[in-house]
């Protein structure tokens, strides 16, 4: 029944190829998302993306007990996305995708090379984790800036473009979303406490590089962790306050707060995130 509906719903013979949301966790699974995995010929199951609970082969199998069911990861959506496309030209394919597709450029990469050769597909949108973080703090969303990813320093990299971006919205007196490293392949997740610290290492050395004048070590912060899950938490202070707090497990967010906060957003952080 479920196959029928999706090809009247793309409106033609072609076979779709679906890209969906499974949201932060798989409680916030949409209705949409479960009638295209239940029908669905074959199921692949992002696991590199993002962490959200619930969310993986095991539920697909109860979900779609025929399915073929495929672990995938990043090589598999990006190097492999030639022979995903060609299996959609004949099966119903979904990619299971934790959150919200858009998140991630693999994803539209896939949806639009699929398109190219003609193959119908679609982004079906999840909950997304960056609204859950706000959801969870209370900031204005119209006083975010560009959102930022804090990766683990390497041997020849260090993230410098991470504090210019927080340094660009700072001066815009804008909010600064700080998404940290996830490598789940590798079992290695980045916490609010390590990541604090990377920041404040980072920042000293590109101001003394740059003769720049530092923010982070007196700016508010806002450390969430596990954003719309039952075991979620907030912190709200300056960084070693955030570096001292408990957190449940990842994933976990930094938001670097704008010079002057509205006071709302100051109300919010209080009652929601313990701001003293």
């Amino acid at each position: 029944m479920y196959k029928t509906l999706l090809l009247y719903h793309v409106g033609s013979s072609a076979l779709p190829l679906y890209i969906v949301g499974g949201g932060i966790s798989a409680e916030y699974l949409t209705l949409k998302a479960l009638k295209i995995i239940m029908s669905a010929d074959k199921v692949y199951v992002d696991t590199y993306t993002s962490i959200a609970p619930g969310l993986d082969d095991a539920l697909i199998a109860r979900l779609n007990p025929s399915a073929e069911i495929v672990k995938a990861t990043r090589n598999t959506l990006e190097e492999g996305s030639n022979k995903i496309i060609e299996e959609a030209k004949e099966y119903n394919i979904a990619v299971v995708v934790p959150g919200d597709p858009h998140l991630a450029t693999t994803h539209i990469s896939l949806v639009v090379e699929a398109r190219r050769r003609g193959v119908e597909a679609y982004i079906i949108p999840g909950v997304s984790g960056l609204y859950a973080v706000i959801d969870e703090c209370g900031l204005q969303v119209y006083r975010f800036g560009k959102v930022v990813t804090l990766v683990y320093p390497e041997k020849n990299y260090k993230p410098y473009t991470t504090i210019e971006v927080i340094h660009e919205n700072h001066r815009r007196n804008l909010h600064t979303m700080v998404l940290l490293d996830l490598r789940l392949d590798t079992g290695k997740a980045m916490t609010i406490p390590e990541a604090v610290d990377i920041l404040l290492e980072i920042e000293k050395e590109l101001t003394l590089r740059e003769n720049l004048s530092p923010i982070l070590e007196k700016a508010l912060l806002v450390g969430v962790a596990r954003a719309g899950l039952p075991d979620s938490s907030c912190i709200a202070g300056k960084p070693d306050r955030l570096k001292r707090a408990n957190y449940p497990p990842p994933p976990h967010t930094i938001i670097v707060t704008a010079p002057k906060l509205h006071p709302i957003e100051e109300e919010a952080l209080q009652i929601l995130c313990n701001l003293a």
